[in-house]
């Protein structure tokens, strides 16, 4: 039944009950009859005083009338009754001479007995837990006519307190109320724990064919939304797949055709022809394997190694320099700066953020790397113009050029960067831009550390 319930009709059921539990804690709290305290007597002996006006009452009343009168004197508290004989004394009962004496001092129609003499007034000790109190339980009065008033307290029923435990109830619902919404937030979680196992599966997705379904239990909705995650993820499969064939087959096509456009271009007879029609071929062929590059980004192998930033960088800059180009390695010796990645597009990466250092560098390019607990980073700065903030929010957009021109030393496709981005989040890294202590701008690689063992 509840698998057929959605993730909505759950959680208002959880609430649901929720609120019901309060709500039936608190109406069985209302129905608990507090404890009143008892008014303040107008004399210290209230039992003693009624006892002796209810016998001056009947001492006073006509025979005829005394059962109105004693139905009328009887209730919770007290039972009244007037009989032909003094009723048997019980050895274990004991008699109250000090209230005796309290109920002839309040009472005015019982007889002034000599003393010594028996006047019939009787005060016995109530029970209180089986144990003999000292407060009076049994009143027994001879009336004027010869009969006797029997007057017995009956005990007060026990009442339930509103403290339990020495705290109020307000504090108990309070507590109760914290208690159900602690329940109710994690029968929530429960619920949506499918949502974040589904949501962990969606990020953790790369562009490869998923292995299976995404296994997420729970409401029919996110098992719904499950199986349609499942097969978005099939179709972005197989739509990249689609392109890097595309890709391959335009790449193939297009180097054939450059390929006899050079070879006309290198028969040219007019040299300054043949060596223009050469730049334009080049530069068309650059244009070309950059945007192939830019397109073929999010299809990096998922082949993962390890691979020493240290290294790359160094390898790199002894290149560089061996072109004669300003560029130097810079920082501590590090034993190693391990990651894990593809080795040939994170070279990738570092050659193109030295080449744009290098095109927009005066007269040094530095390169440097650290590793830390969970990062490796590689730093590369120059000597250059430097970038604005403006520009530093758009720099790494595809076909984007701080300069507008195409000049020799500056042009450009403008997808250097964007590369280098694109293959640094496929690594699960980031690459930003920042002012540098050369004057120019500072671009820093930043990836995960590869696990040791």
């Amino acid at each position: 039944m509840l698998g057929r319930i959605g993730l909505l009709g759950r959680l208002m059921l959880i609430l649901m009950a929720a609120l019901g539990a309060v709500i039936v804690a608190a109406v069985a709290v209302g129905h608990i009859e507090p404890t009143v305290p008892p008014p303040v007597p107008a004399t210290p002996y209230p039992r003693l005083e009624q006892a002796a006006g209810v016998i001056d009452l009947l001492s006073r009343t006509d025979p005829t009338l005394r059962p109105t009168v004693l139905r009328a004197v009887a209730g919770i508290r007290m039972r009244a009754a007037i009989q032909d004989s003094p009723p048997p004394e019980s050895p274990d009962q004991r008699r109250l001479r000090h209230s005796e004496a309290m109920i002839r001092a309040f009472s005015e129609s019982l007889p002034r007995a000599e003393a010594g003499a028996d006047d019939g007034l009787r005060v016995y000790a109530g029970l209180e837990t089986g144990k003999t109190s000292s407060r009076p339980g049994r009143t027994v009065a001879k009336l004027s006519d010869g009969h006797y008033l029997v007057l017995d307290e009956i005990e007060a029923p026990h009442r339930i307190s509103l403290q339990l435990f020495g705290l109020a109830p307000g504090l108990w619902i309070g507590i109760l109320g914290i208690a159900v919404a602690g329940l109710a937030l994690l029968g929530a979680q429960r619920e949506m724990r499918p949502l974040r196992r589904l949501s962990a599966a969606a990020e953790a997705f790369d562009g490869t064919p998923p292995s299976g379904p995404i296994p997420v239990s729970g409401a029919p909705d996110v098992r719904r939304l499950a199986r349609s995650v499942h097969a978005m993820q099939e179709r972005v499969a197989g739509l990249l797949q689609e392109r890097s064939f595309l890709i391959g087959a335009i790449s193939h096509d297009l180097k054939t055709y450059l390929t006899r456009l050079r070879l006309r271009a290198e028969a040219w007879p007019e040299p300054e022809g043949r060596e223009r029609m050469a730049a334009d071929i080049d530069a068309m062929t650059d244009l070309i394997e950059t945007s192939l590059a830019f397109a073929r980004g999010t299809t990096v192998s998922q082949i993962r190694g390890r691979v020493d930033l240290a290294d790359l960088a160094a390898v790199e800059a002894a290149e560089r320099s061996a072109l004669g180009q300003p560029v130097a390695l810079v920082g501590d010796e590090l034993a190693e700066a391990s990651v894990a990645g593809d080795a040939i597009a994170l070279r990738r990466v570092v050659a193109n953020l030295v080449d744009n250092a290098v095109k927009f560098g005066r007269d040094r390019v530095e390169i440097a790397v650290k590793a830390e607990a969970g990062t490796c980073s590689l730093r590369v700065e120059d000597d250059g113009p430097g970038v604005g903030t403006v520009e530093a929010a758009a720099i790494f957009s595809p076909f984007y050029r701080i300069e507008g021109s195409r000049n020799r030393r500056t042009g450009g496709s403008g997808l250097g960067l964007a590369i280098a981005r694109q293959i640094a989040e496929a690594h699960g890294g980031t690459i930003t831009v920042c002012p540098g202590h050369l004057g120019g701008a500072c671009f820093t690689l930043t990836l995960p550390r590869a696990v040791t063992g």
